[in-house]
């Protein structure tokens, strides 16, 4: 996948990942300092922002976050640089250790790597089971996310009730 930024083309490294397909196990330490294994299987659903700049994270993203927060894990990874990051994370009260700026490792395994400086920005949704249930990758660095298709499908994966077996399904019927 090639994605455009200021006139130049980039194309993404490493291995690209698909909706329904399973999510990497990466490791990433964390603003404070915390080194966490994020991706595949989780208590949670996880949804994993990349952002090659991190003032672009705005206030719809952070809405869409916020009204499912008790139900989800936000991973923002970035190649901003610290000082950028603590503003973006005092200017909308993030909690740091949900925010890296150690990109590398977790770009390539994503598919969103565009060189050692620069991240594609990207969403991913990841489900409790550590399948990948939505992605969105702008092919220009400064578009914008579609907000409307990533809260619809963050909602629904959040409040998504596995079914059980019934009786029925159980015997064969």
């Amino acid at each position: 996948m090639e994605i455009t930024f200021k006139n130049n083309k980039y194309t993404l490294g490493k291995k690209e990942r698909k909706v329904e397909g399973e999510a990497p196990a990466v490791r990433v330490k964390m603003l404070n300092d915390e080194v966490k294994v994020i991706g595949l299987m989780a208590p949670s659903v996880q949804v994993m922002i990349t952002l090659n700049d991190v003032s672009k994270y705005n206030s719809d993203l952070h809405q869409i976050i916020n009204t499912t927060k008790r139900k989800v894990f936000p991973y923002i990874i970035t190649s901003s640089s610290q000082e950028i990051i603590e503003d973006i994370a005092e200017k909308y009260a993030l909690d740091r250790e949900f925010i890296s700026n150690d990109f590398v490792d977790f770009s390539n395994k994503f598919g969103v790597n565009i060189d050692d400086s620069m991240v594609a920005n990207s969403i991913f949704v990841i489900d409790k089971e550590g399948v990948i249930k939505y992605k969105e990758i702008p092919t220009d660095l400064e578009d914008e996310f579609k907000m409307e298709d990533f809260s619809i499908t963050l909602n629904e994966v959040v409040n998504f009730k596995p079914k059980g077996h019934t009786h029925e399904n159980w015997m064969g019927v």
